[in-house]
């Protein structure tokens, strides 16, 4: 008799077919089939604390490898619990899979047990939100799912599968046959149009050419043709987003991240540039929408998405078109013109990079309040961290100091989980990144974002994460209380107690450590990444009001 296949099963081999390697999830009895499913299979399952941090973990994956995480979440609550994290997936552009379970059809719409209308909701914050109501379609579903997640912006899927559904059987034979039916395809590659031509006259012709590295050259492009985009037009470049440690920063025509709330450097290249290369992005809030482009400069923008081509600031020339497609598409055409120098202004590279440096390394005064400023701070932890760390911050005070201070030189070597606003994805995201390269993942938190998700302290322990959590503790909500204060007077309801979080960390099975100095800070860090376990650092830190909370409060 031929073996049986449950639907479960045949879910998590479609995945693997597509690249996935591990699923995040917690517990629920209809999705038991996956867990069994993943027993003795190549998938690894990862049972964490919470769906929230699944979801955070299966994003976290996309941005440390590029290739899209998966969730696996029970009905009702534990989808919901996703939603978080699949509008922080949609505004980062972050291709990523939700499966959540479903009351068996024998009982829809008779009020089971924590069963609701999970499409209603995830067709809001996802780009595809459907039901599979048939095992044999799942391979179907699945690769529908990787090609509506990636294109034309990337972005989070869910899939609402029943438990009849998982727990249904098929005999081998079929299964194989549904997953070489759906088995991966190379997707066609966007080419560039005959533009390229007109885009290549203009750089040629540009003394002082600006690039904005972004998001789709992560999805589609790779550091070398990124690199010989900036080295041929003798550019000065920022990263945004996903796209920072593409090129590393200390690259010398670097001027800091795409971020204008903490770079006043990148605000003046903006005024100054001849032509602003939009590569794979738009001009959107950390751009300031493009307010403050020069009136005489010549904006061009390559983006995929129709869409955003043209949204919010000014472009002169729109290329539609991927980053990888248009970069192969601008190699040719720049070799096939007749040599010649480029007008690049090699001067005003070198002094923007310069005033970036400078920024990066002014000093702090130590002031009346004897604990570390937040800077000092990120600068010991990250001078004791060994080459290949990642880093990730969230949306605090701590984050927005971390930011413009932190070198990163490796794709997918800073999760930044800023898009959103969202607290509570710092450990996960730490977490998932530290299973995905096997290496340290060093996480900024503040007092008030590690009360989200430190219980995903655990998670790292059993699974062997190699996550440092380093809470900057300023006993308050700083990101809020200061400018608060200063708007009216007075901060309401925002200070935090001293707790003990060392010991927190202890009691869910990883190391804790305190440090109050920058030498304390640095001997610290380079215990606590020499073992294998997971670990917490609390240092207590002076409330000092970010320049982007400065920036976009006034």
């Amino acid at each position: 008799m031929a073996e049986a296949v449950t639907g479960g099963r045949l879910l998590v081999e479609a995945l693997r077919a597509r690249g996935v390697e591990r699923l995040f999830s917690v517990s629920g009895g209809p999705i038991n089939p996956v867990y069994d499913a993943c027993a003795d299979g190549p998938v690894r399952l990862h049972h964490v604390r919470h769906e929230a941090a699944a979801a955070f973990m299966a994003e976290a994956g996309y941005r440390a490898t590029g290739r899209p995480g998966v969730a696996v979440v029970t009905l009702g609550p534990g989808v919901t619990n996703t939603v978080t994290p699949c509008v922080s997936a949609s505004l980062a552009g972050v291709p990523m899979l939700v499966v959540g379970g479903q009351a068996p059809a024998v009982v829809a719409d008779r009020g089971a047990g924590m069963s609701t209308d999970t499409l209603a909701v995830m067709g809001t914050v996802t780009k595809w939100a459907v039901a599979v109501r048939d095992a044999h379609r799942i391979p179907e579903y699945v690769a529908e799912a990787w090609r509506r997640m990636r294109a034309p912006t990337p972005g989070p899927v869910y899939l609402e599968i029943t438990a009849d559904v998982l727990h249904q059987e098929l005999d081998r034979d079929a299964a194989d046959d549904l997953l070489a039916r759906y088995a991966p395809r190379p997707a066609p590659v966007l080419t560039a149009p005959a533009s390229v031509g007109e885009v290549v006259e203009r750089l040629r012709a540009s003394a002082r050419t600006l690039v904005l590295v972004g998001d789709d050259c992560f999805h589609t492009a790779d550091r070398p043709a990124v690199a010989g985009f900036v080295a041929a037009t003798e550019a000065a470049f920022a990263p945004l987003r996903l796209a920072r440690g593409l090129l590393p920063d200390r690259d010398p025509r670097c001027i800091g991240p795409g971020y204008l709330p903490c770079n006043p450097v990148l605000a003046t290249a903006l005024t100054e540039a001849d032509t602003v290369v939009l590569l794979g992005h738009h001009w959107e809030f950390d751009l300031e929408f493009g307010s403050g482009v020069g009136p005489d400069t010549t904006v061009i923008q390559v983006d995929p998405d129709a869409a955003r081509l043209g949204r919010n600031g000014r472009v002169d020339l729109a290329v539609p078109c991927t980053v990888g497609g248009f970069l192969a598409a601008f190699a040719s055409a720049w070799a096939a013109q007749p040599a010649g120098a480029v007008a690049g202004d090699e001067a005003w590279v070198g002094r923007l990079a310069s005033d970036w440096s400078a920024h990066r390394d002014r000093s702090f005064e130590p002031g009346a309040d004897p604990r570390l400023h937040p800077a000092q701070m990120v600068r010991a932890v990250a001078a004791a961290t060994p080459a290949g760390t990642t880093f990730v911050t969230s949306h605090g005070n701590v984050d927005f100091w971390a930011d413009e201070l932190l070198t990163v030189d490796g794709q997918g070597g800073y999760l930044r989980a800023g898009q959103s606003g969202t607290l509570g994805a710092e450990v996960p995201y730490g977490v998932a990144a530290a299973l995905a390269h096997d290496r340290p993942a060093v996480v900024f938190v503040g007092d008030g974002g590690i009360g989200y998700a430190v219980a995903e302290l655990d998670t790292a322990a059993r699974y062997g994460a190699r996550v440092l959590v380093v809470v900057g503790d300023d006993q308050c909500w700083t990101a809020i209380a200061l400018p608060q204060a200063r708007r009216f007077g007075r901060a309401v309801q925002l200070d935090l107690p001293g707790r003990d979080w060392p010991g927190v960390a202890a009691g869910l099975g990883a190391r804790g450590r305190r440090a109050e100095t920058e030498a304390e800070v640095a001997d610290a860090v380079r215990e606590l990444l020499s073992g294998s376990s997971p670990a917490l650092l609390q240092v207590p830190i002076r409330p000092v009001e970010s320049a982007y909370m400065r920036h976009i409060s006034g």
